[in-house]
């Protein structure tokens, strides 16, 4: 027969500890994704202020550049005349961004909107795989640990106790 009062008493706080424990886990889970994957940016359109100025696109460090094209004629590459992505230190936070400078070859484009297409590592990156590996398991232990809960509740508080301790 099932006693109601301790059952429901554990299923109360069963219920109470996975919405508590499910909105950290999906704020872990977010977390996580940022901090083992690379991001990949395409066609961000930027206007480059002035000759020999970095301007911070978004990311931490640059893995791959694909173009840089100026987007007022459609497909002029900007890589052979003098633009570049390069990986520097913002003035601005003083952490690692990606920034696109134009030297003094390309001038002319100093005011034109340019296209572009790189591949970086996103702010909060976890640049160690051994790094990597652990935060991807922090998301499996709080699973873990929210089954472990359950059990251990309904194993104190519920029928399942008694039933394992031999009582009636």
């Amino acid at each position: 027969m099932v006693n109601f009062n301790t059952d429901a008493r554990a299923i109360f706080i069963v219920f109470i500890g996975a919405i508590i424990t499910a909105t950290f886990i999906g704020v872990i889970a977010d977390s996580t994704f940022t901090e083992t994957n690379t991001i990949s940016r395409t066609n961000i359109t930027v206007t480059p202020a002035a000759v020999n100025t970095t301007l911070d696109l978004e990311g931490r460090e640059l893995l791959t550049t694909v173009s840089v094209v100026n987007s007022s004629n459609g497909s002029q590459s900007l890589i052979g005349f003098g633009g570049s992505l390069q990986t520097g230190i913002s003035s601005t936070t003083g952490l690692l961004s990606v920034q696109l400078i134009l030297n003094d070859t390309a001038a002319d484009f100093t005011s034109d909107t340019v296209n572009v297409s790189y591949t970086a590592n996103p702010n909060g990156y976890v640049s160690d795989a051994g790094g990597r590996s652990i935060t991807n398991l922090i998301v499996i232990f709080s699973a873990l640990a929210i089954m472990i809960f359950a059990i251990v509740v309904f194993a104190k508080e519920g029928t399942l106790g008694k039933f394992l301790r031999g009582e009636k």
